[in-house]
């Protein structure tokens, strides 16, 4: 028997097994910043890096990025006639809270998948795991751990 669930919010803990997952932030100018406070109004991105770190290729990878309530995505393909995923990515659905992204990784390759948002809502919210799995590998997984950010307002 087999049991799979959601952790607590603020009891998500990093794991990884055969890949490796990065999330990092940064403002519009590329500058990293810390995750745990967000000025309201102000763009951002989360770059998620993921590394195969087995012998083989893996098919079939699913990246999961939930973001938090206070948050609004930039969805580049709103408007275009020819929506596409990006560079590597065999399909991307992005949606109001969340990014799922499938895409194949070689032996030891690293991929990376960026996110824009804005921090549009002053509040705290709650900032969930960011996951990656190979769906028909149940031994292939990483995520990040989840925690609690502040979008307060900007001293701009």
């Amino acid at each position: 028997m087999t049991t799979k669930g959601a952790s607590a919010a603020g009891e998500e803990k990093a794991a990884s097994a055969g890949l490796r997952l990065e999330v990092k932030y940064t403002d519009k100018a590329g500058n990293a910043i810390s995750p745990d406070q967000f000025d309201q109004g102000a763009d951002y991105v989360a770059a998620v890096t993921v590394t195969n770190l087995g012998e083989r290729k893996l098919d079939n990878l699913a990246l999961a990025h939930i973001v938090p309530a206070g948050w609004e995505l930039h969805n580049a393909r709103l408007g275009s006639v020819q929506a596409k995923a990006p560079e590597g990515i065999d399909y991307q659905d992005i949606r109001d809270d969340r990014v799922f992204s499938y895409f194949t990784i070689g032996a030891h390759e690293t991929k990376t998948v960026e996110v824009g948002f804005n921090a549009a809502y002053q509040g705290s919210y709650y900032l969930p795991a960011v996951s990656v799995e190979a769906m028909y590998d149940a031994t292939k997984h990483a995520q990040s751990h989840g925690q609690w950010i502040k979008v307060v307002k900007s001293a701009r």
